[in-house]
């Protein structure tokens, strides 16, 4: 890992706490070592570098093939550990290279919709998850981001960004199976399990605000 990444994140992380006020929740589930998959909901272009901050540990994450069109963002992107990848497609060298990481013993930021979803609901996750853990044969934290695509409440602090970490579980708990057959079955059941378990991390995000309201 950089030390450019580390330096990048400690600072991203001390600004977007001290101008979002955000609410952490979770940080004693993310495992201090090993290959990881950090499964988050996609609600905002300010995900990746709030949900990367909360982190204890450096991540890389994957970002659409396009954005590193432009040499100088692309070039950007790739000091902050994205991994181009095309969207739509078997991108054979993207997930490649996602799973080689993950052997490596780093943290996968992933958004398991696929794209980020402007109504800001949840929505079902697309086989590429699946199949990455799968393959790499890591476990699973599921994420859950809030507040994040309301930039002008939490600047005005009227609003607060919110960051839930899950417990971490194997694909093949994901799977509840032992012995499952690899296939885009298997890949949708995983995507489906986390999604199951991100919407009770909103759950309880939201009897958590109703609380503090009442």
């Amino acid at each position: 890992m950089s030390a450019y990444y580390s330096v990048a994140r400690f600072l991203t992380r001390s600004v977007l706490s001290a101008i979002s006020g955000w609410e952490v929740k979770g940080r004693e589930f993310v495992p201090p070592r090993d290959g990881l998959i950090v499964a988050s909901n996609h609600i905002s272009w300010w995900d990746p570098p709030f949900v990367g901050a909360a982190l204890p540990r450096d991540s890389f994450y994957l970002a659409k093939e396009e954005l590193f069109a432009n040499p100088v963002i692309g070039a950007v992107l790739r000091r902050v550990n994205a991994i181009p990848i095309r969207r739509g497609v078997a991108d054979v060298s993207g997930i490649a290279r996602a799973i080689e990481i993950l052997r490596g013993g780093q943290v996968l930021l992933m958004f398991p919709e696929g794209s980020r979803m402007k109504d800001g609901e949840l929505h079902p996750a697309r086989p590429g998850l699946g199949m990455i853990a799968v393959h790499s044969d890591v476990p699973i934290v599921p994420c859950y981001i809030s507040g994040s695509n309301r930039p002008g409440r939490w600047w005005r602090r009227a609003g607060e960004v919110r960051i839930w970490f899950g417990a971490p579980r194997t694909w093949r708990e994901w799977a509840d199976s032992d012995d499952p057959e690899p296939g885009r079955a298997l890949y949708h059941r995983i995507g489906e399990a986390v999604m199951r378990e991100i919407a009770a991390l909103r759950a309880g995000q939201r009897h958590s605000a109703s609380r503090g309201a009442a």
